[in-house]
């Protein structure tokens, strides 16, 4: 996939000046939010109701399977708004992009600076969703632009959750301005000693919401979840491994293997085939974690 132009992308640029009917009204009280806002992709989703989640570059790969499953989840009832960047936030756009694409991703730059690692994937929020910057297409991104751009990030979500943060992240600048706006905070649990997890652990503690799934954050806002998937069909051993790693959260292969009584060959197999129906994450070392 081809990325789009520079000049394809300065003719897709729409400009939306403060006080425009398009305008983000959540930004409306912040003194120093952007005079005009510039857009590629379907402004439309700026009127919905936007909900924010972040996440940093190092955020484990079991705790991005599951932040992209809860965006994709989420993205029925809000727009789901995030930054640009690896990890995180790229979970939260493959799965609101995933469920139809009602996306929006807040670059901290102008369009000219847009993360070459990411251009694939924004080029689908482009096609399928929103991308926002609150500078002209040539601004470059400087020391403060991330600063800046997380403080914008959460004015607009009427909740911020956090998918992964060490002890400093860019992901828990954009958790201060939420709470320094009165916005509600969500964090995913880790497990304690897990550096990748510090920072939302100590957000948990501050007063954050606990979140392992987005019924876990619907029902902050009395939105009861309809909708239920069809039930995932296993074998009578895929069905022991499951149940041995539900038991230990995390374990390696042997263990398994001596908890379900699955031979250890076999139960690689069937892992992987775990992994494929979204029920594990393999983390590395012959080391599996439940979803």
């Amino acid at each position: 996939m081809q990325f789009l132009s520079t000049a394809q992308l300065k003719n897709a640029m729409a400009a939306i000046p403060r006080g425009a009917a398009d305008y983000p009204a959540e930004w409306l009280d912040v003194k120093d939010a952007p005079e005009t806002l510039y857009a590629v992709g379907d402004i439309s989703l700026l009127h919905g109701r936007k909900f924010v989640i972040v996440g940093s570059r190092r955020t484990p790969a079991y705790a991005l399977k599951l932040g992209a499953q809860i965006a994709s989840d989420l993205s029925d009832t809000f727009v789901i708004t995030t930054g640009t960047a690896d990890g995180g936030d790229s979970a939260a756009i493959e799965g609101a992009l995933r469920s139809g694409g009602r996306v929006i991703c807040l670059l901290a730059g102008g369009f000219s600076s847009m993360p070459q690692g990411n251009l694939s994937l924004l080029q689908r929020v482009a096609e399928n969703g929103l991308l926002l910057s609150p500078h002209e297409f040539d601004a470059t991104v400087r020391a403060f632009s991330y600063e800046y751009r997380n403080k914008l990030l959460a004015k607009l979500g009427v909740g911020v959750l956090v998918l992964g943060a060490a002890q400093k992240s860019g992901a828990l600048i954009t958790a201060k301005h939420a709470k320094a706006f009165d916005i509600p905070l969500f964090a995913l649990p880790y497990a304690p000693g897990s550096s990748a997890g510090e920072g939302c652990n100590a957000l948990l503690k501050e007063g954050a919401y606990l979140t392992e799934n987005a019924t876990d954050v619907l029902k902050k806002y009395g939105v009861e979840r309809t909708q239920t998937k069809a039930a995932v069909v296993l074998s009578a051993d895929e069905e022991k491994l499951y149940v041995a790693l539900k038991d230990k959260a995390e374990a390696h292969v042997s263990e398994l293997s001596s908890a379900s009584g699955v031979p250890a060959f076999k139960a690689r197999a069937l892992l992987s085939a775990l992994e494929v129906k979204g029920l594990v994450v393999a983390l590395g070392g012959n080391c599996y974690k439940a979803l």
